[in-house]
């Protein structure tokens, strides 16, 4: 009977070790409810199982997370559902060999719920039983800092300048016990930071301080840092910590990725740097295709950067390469960003779209052609970029698509000479079709253009646009008179 017992025993502690991580499994992959029920169907509120008391209340919570940003609970209903979930790493608390992870968590519910003391008096409780544990020194700092707010907010200056220094202590004491993790150094470092940006100018000796806290917790636990966690407190001061990073971690696309979108936010005095990680970003991962955003305005800065200064060749470099990385972004993302310019409002995307315009003519025509394209999806009326998409789509050997586009010009131009005699050359040249419609158009076209010159109708700036679309149409309408079907 004792032995029929053992198995049975054995068999149950088996089931939930799987359970366990079935759960973990599912939990990875963002379904926190079918964790949650994995455990509740192997038993886990029947067992003394630490590990699977643990597990049944960090899916419950995530779930939890998930529902509040959902609006599916809301008002006390979520201090319940907090509450519900201490009880569970109550639970875990009370098993054999429970992890000191459990304490740290429990404290962390509690906090969430917003019961301070009882967070306070969790982590006293594991720092009996884990003496000088780093994990739950800097849990312990991270409550002490928020007891240090509350009291701040109800207007005791004195108790939360006290708690404050409390809670310095504790990261320090948490470090001194862990020197090699990053987390009681990243406590320490926001702790110092936010006094720094609340001291001003006069506290700069703390934001050296606390960045070399950042940077000493990449040195020596890299894994133990977000990356994305860092550039939100950071921003463009996360240069030298991201260094650490790379250093430590060389094929870490993120660590480029925020690197470089610091370099971005720092202007285009450093697009060298910029360029330099995000194509190592797309080196490393070519999924990370929005790289070519950053590298494409990127480039567009710098360009108007040179211009300014009067270095026009590496202005025309850096419009090339923007030309091409654009082409590259739009590829994937086209619709989208013209979706988000559209719904931003200002001018629905126009301006964006005389930029690519403008940089059709600075790379290739393939690259040309995506840009043109672009430029009237998101502008339908936008007649230049209609007339350059069809010089374009001629010059790659797309006849028909040519064709089309300059019949869309010539809609929007009526007009115009130029755009006349272009239309025609399709026709005569290209297609050789409908032959009698181009020599129609030529004749229009040298008609208008000499009545523009003969009136004074040309604009300041277009007069030799105007002189040679007079010049070509008549030279096209006798290559066409002789039969001539050659350029």
């Amino acid at each position: 009977m004792i032995t029929s017992l053992v198995l049975a025993f054995a068999l149950q502690a088996s089931d939930l070790e799987a359970a366990v991580a079935n759960a973990s499994s599912l939990g990875d992959k963002g379904q926190f409810s079918a964790a949650v029920s994995t455990l509740e169907d192997a038993g886990v509120t029947d067992s003394q199982d630490a590990g699977a008391w643990h597990a049944y209340a960090t899916w419950g919570t995530r779930q939890l997370e998930n529902d509040i940003a959902a609006g599916r609970i809301a008002g006390l209903e979520i201090v319940d559902e907090f509450m519900e979930m201490a009880w569970r790493l109550e639970k875990a608390s009370q098993c054999n060999d429970a992890p000191v992870q459990v304490w740290v968590d429990w404290s962390e519910v509690l906090l969430n719920a917003n019961d301070i003391p009882n967070s306070l008096k969790t982590l006293e409780d594991g720092l009996s039983a884990f003496r000088n544990d780093a994990l739950l020194l800097a849990q312990r700092g991270r409550v002490q800092l928020a007891k240090s707010r509350a009291a701040k907010e109800n207007g005791n200056e004195e108790s939360a300048a006290e708690l404050k220094q409390a809670a310095e202590a504790s990261f320090r004491k948490a470090i001194s016990s862990a020197p090699k993790t990053a987390a009681p150094r990243l406590r320490l470092a926001e702790l110092l930071w936010l006094d720094y940006l609340e001291g001003g100018a006069s506290s700069e000796p703390l934001k050296k301080q606390a960045l070399e806290s950042w940077v000493a917790a990449a040195s020596n636990d890299p894994e133990g840092v977000d990356p994305n966690v860092l550039y939100q407190w950071l921003g463009t001061e996360s240069v030298p910590v991201y260094d650490k990073l790379i250093e430590a971690q060389p094929e870490e696309v993120l660590h480029y990725w925020y690197r470089g979108s610091a370099f971005y936010a720092l202007g285009p005095d450093n697009w060298p740097k910029l360029r330099d990680d995000f194509l190592k970003v797309l080196e490393i991962n070519p999924d990370f295709s929005n790289a070519y955003y950053f590298l494409a305005d990127g480039a567009m800065q710098r360009g108007a950067q040179q211009s300014t200064s009067g270095d026009q060749d590496t202005a025309e470099r850096a419009y090339s390469a923007a030309a091409g990385f654009w082409a590259e972004y739009l590829k994937g993302f086209g619709n989208q960003y013209r979706m988000q310019l559209k719904q931003a409002g200002g001018d629905g995307g126009l301006s964006v779209a005389q930029n690519m315009n403008w940089l059709a003519g600075k790379k290739d025509y393939e690259t040309g052609v995506v840009l043109l394209r672009w430029a009237v999806g998101t502008i339908p009326d936008y007649a230049d970029a209609w007339n350059n998409l069809a010089y374009f789509l001629r010059e790659t050997g797309e006849s028909e698509a040519s064709r089309d586009a300059y019949q869309r010009a010539l809609e929007l131009q009526p007009t115009d000479p130029q755009v006349m005699n272009d239309y025609a050359v399709i026709f005569h040249y290209y297609l050789m079709e409908r032959l009698d419609y181009a020599e129609e158009l030529y004749i229009q076209a040298a008609e208008r253009a000499q009545e523009m010159l003969d009136n004074n109708e040309v604009a300041e700036g277009d007069m030799q646009r105007i002189t040679i679309a007079l010049r070509d149409a008549k030279n096209n309408l006798r290559k066409l008179k002789k039969g001539e079907t050659e350029e």
